[in-house]
């Protein structure tokens, strides 16, 4: 845009600056490096981290060239891999792919070109044709570059259509892929499948819906495709655009249908405008995930609020909706079939959920106070932080930032999944 623009960067985040720029055309943008990541200094150590880097920011905007990455040849590069027998050669296979940044630390199934050109097959599009642009490294997600990581990921060409849609639900700008994949907590992708195609593909929804075992095989395959398009295609490797502090488990693959059968409201797809015989794909930002146990009660208020409490244990959480108005937070509901008999079993609509929750669901605002936070807080808020500490505050913006859908199996132990975005729905097409 012709503006002098450099960045201050933490040592430990320039892997991420210099691929965000070459995501962006940029060689390697102009950047002042600093020592330590200043989420968790003191404010005056931050400001003086700036002052010490003043001249070599000053020289970052008047003498560092912009320089404009060159662009790559798209070749097809054609691997062979050799043993003493297959599984063997697969073996060696493995290896490569883990030690170029392609895997997800599972053996996976080989990508050959017969592979390749069956799951292909799977999809009503040509194999060139570009699904999406993946970010955040911004890569050309064509239909065969989908389908080999959806072989790597143990897929069946049935399963490619869902994968399609997914992505293209995550490209939606609302559910801000950006920053779930760059993000320093364990943010993934959450699959939640509705309609005919849960049964015409083996979707589990009841027991261990996400997994593990046979019952979920093919949730775990088509969430596995997701993550391994997020590193291959959106570039979001570890340690270089996915700067996850810790990691979770949940990263690895997140996919559930919903038990529409034991469900007493209209089913997820339907609720948001979807007819009962399309089948959909929605995508939930999940930050974390909670268990939420109760097996003793037996009316809708006793087990609500179980799940008011279970939403106030993620603190940081109710502090995000606190901030600038592009962060918007929905959280979702997971009730097992139990549980939703029991509360629709006292006449509650999902309203009342939603109501209920967002009045009993709250934390004092003296636990999301301090000085760092108030000053960060949204313009239409800063009123708030002038209140006295016992002020109770919603975990959410709104009752309509809880989504709840009904999954699992007998037992009364549900699940609370939060986050900073929006879930989207897309219709899987063949």
């Amino acid at each position: 845009m012709g503006i002098p623009t450099a960045g201050i960067v933490s040592s430990g985040f320039v892997p991420v600056w210099e691929a965000r720029g070459r995501a962006r055309g940029l060689d390697v943008p102009p950047r002042v490096v600093i020592g330590p990541t200043i989420t968790e200094i003191p404010p005056e150590r931050v400001r003086q981290e700036v002052l010490d880097h003043a001249a070599d920011l000053f020289r970052a905007l008047t003498e560092q060239p912009v320089v404009m990455a060159k662009p790559g040849s798209a070749s097809e590069q054609l691997l062979r891999y050799q043993g003493e027998d297959v599984i063997e050669a697969e073996r060696r296979l493995y290896d490569d792919f883990l030690d170029r940044g392609w895997g997800d630390g599972f053996p996976m199934m080989p990508p050959t070109r017969k592979a390749v050109d069956a799951m292909v097959r799977g999809a009503s599009r040509g194999r060139n044709e570009v699904v999406v642009t993946m970010e955040p490294g911004r890569g050309l997600a064509t239909v065969e570059k989908v389908a080999i990581n959806s072989v790597m990921a143990g897929c069946r060409p049935e399963h490619l259509p869902v994968v399609i849609a997914a992505l293209e639900a995550m490209s939606e700008p609302k559910f801000d892929l950006t920053r779930i994949a760059q993000s320093t907590g364990a943010h993934t992708p959450l699959l939640l499948i509705n309609g005919p195609i849960r049964k015409e593909l083996g979707i589990n929804s009841g027991r261990c819906a996400l997994g593990p075992g046979a019952p979920s095989r093919v949730n775990t395959v088509i969430g596995r495709a997701i993550r391994l398009c997020m590193m291959n295609l959106g570039h979001a490797y570890p340690g270089v655009m996915d700067m996850d502090t810790i990691g979770s488990a949940n990263k690895y693959s997140m996919c559930m249908g919903e038990n529409e059968e034991e469900n007493p409201w209209e089913p997820f797809h339907v609720e948001r405008g979807f007819r009962g015989e399309e089948s959909t794909v929605t995508v939930f930002p999940c930050g974390g995930h909670l268990e939420v146990p109760d097996l003793v009660s037996v009316t809708a208020e006793t087990v609500m609020t179980a799940f008011a409490y279970s939403a106030n244990a993620p603190l940081t959480s109710c502090w995000d909706w606190l901030r600038p108005e592009t962060t918007h937070q929905e959280h979702l509901i997971m009730l097992a079939p139990d549980h939703a008999r029991i509360i629709a079993g006292d006449g509650w609509t999902k309203n009342d959920i939603r109501r209920f929750m967002f009045h009993n669901s709250r934390v004092p605002l003296g636990v999301l106070k301090n000085p760092v936070r108030k000053s960060a807080v949204a313009p239409g808020w800063k009123w708030l932080m002038d209140r006295a500490d016992d002020t109770m505050v919603p975990t959410v913006r709104n009752p309509q930032d809880y989504h709840i859908v009904v999954v699992g199996g007998s037992s009364g132990k549900s699940g609370y999944v939060w986050d900073w975005a929006e879930p989207v729905t897309r219709v899987i097409r063949g």
